[in-house]
C-alpha cells in the first residue's frame, strides 16, 4: 500500500510539474521555443542552415587554435578537401600525423591515446573472473572495470575516422555568448594531449 501511494504521489508531483510549465509565462510551451533553432521540432522542412565558410589554407599554412580545454579535440587548422571521406584504408591524415613523421612534416603528432585499446579483446570473463587484463583506467565496484592495453604502435581501429571528433576552422558564428575560459594544466596542454597519462588519475587500483 505504501509503494502504491508512492507511485501516486510521484505521478501527481510529474503533473503539477508538467502543468506549472505548461501555464508558466501566460500561455503552453511550443516546440518553437524549446532550442535554439527556432523552430517545430518534428520537421526540417523549414530548416536554414548558418552558411559556414571552411578554412582554405594547405597543411601548415595556417593558425592552430588553442584546445578548448584540456584534451579536448584540436579543431584541424587547414582544408580536408582530398582528405575524407576517411576510411580503415583510404586515411591521409596518418602521412603527416603519425608520430614517427610528425615532427620532419611540422604536423601535431597523433597522441599515445589513439595507440591504447580500451575495449582489449583479451581482457576474458570465465566464471566471473578475468582471465587477463591491462592497466585499469576506471573502476565501478570492482566488476565493470576499464582495461587500456597499448596497440604497440599500431593506431588502434577505434580511432581511424579522425573526423569524429576532429573538424575544420570555420567561421561559424556562435549561437550563444560563450563565456567559458579554459583553466589549462599546463601550457602544453594548449596544444597537445596528455590523456594516456591521466586515465586513471583518482583511480584507486588497490582493490
Amino acid at each position: 500500500m505504501k509503494k502504491m501511494t508512492k507511485i501516486a504521489l510521484s505521478v501527481a508531483t510529474v503533473g503539477l510539474i508538467v502543468a506549472g510549465c505548461a501555464t508558466s509565462g501566460g500561455g503552453n510551451i511550443t516546440s518553437e521555443s524549446l532550442s535554439l533553432r527556432k523552430a517545430p521540432v518534428h520537421t526540417e522542412n523549414v530548416i536554414k542552415l548558418q552558411k559556414v565558410t571552411y578554412i582554405k589554407a594547405a597543411p601548415g599554412q595556417s593558425k592552430m587554435f588553442n584546445r578548448s580545454f584540456d584534451n579536448a579535440p584540436p579543431l584541424i587548422p587547414h582544408s580536408v578537401e582530398g582528405f575524407v571521406p576517411i576510411t580503415k584504408k583510404n586515411n591521409a591524415c596518418l602521412g603527416c600525423h603519425m608520430p614517427e613523421v610528425a615532427k620532419s612534416m611540422h604536423a601535431t603528432p597523433i597522441p599515445k591515446s589513439h595507440f591504447i585499446n580500451f575495449r582489449p579483446t583479451e581482457v576474458i570473463a570465465k566464471d566471473g573472473k578475468l582471465i587477463k587484463k591491462g592497466k585499469i583506467v576506471a573502476r565501478a565496484n570492482g566488476t565493470n572495470d576499464v582495461f587500456a592495453t597499448p596497440t604497440h604502435g599500431k593506431l588502434y581501429q577505434g580511432r581511424f575516422n579522425c573526423t569524429q571528433c576532429h573538424v575544420a576552422q570555420s567561421n561559424a558564428k556562435p549561437l550563444v555568448k560563450n563565456n567559458f575560459k579554459p583553466d589549462y594544466a599546463s601550457e602544453k596542454e594548449m596544444k597537445r594531449s596528455n590523456l594516456a597519462n591521466t586515465f586513471d588519475q583518482g583511480v584507486d587500483t588497490s582493490k
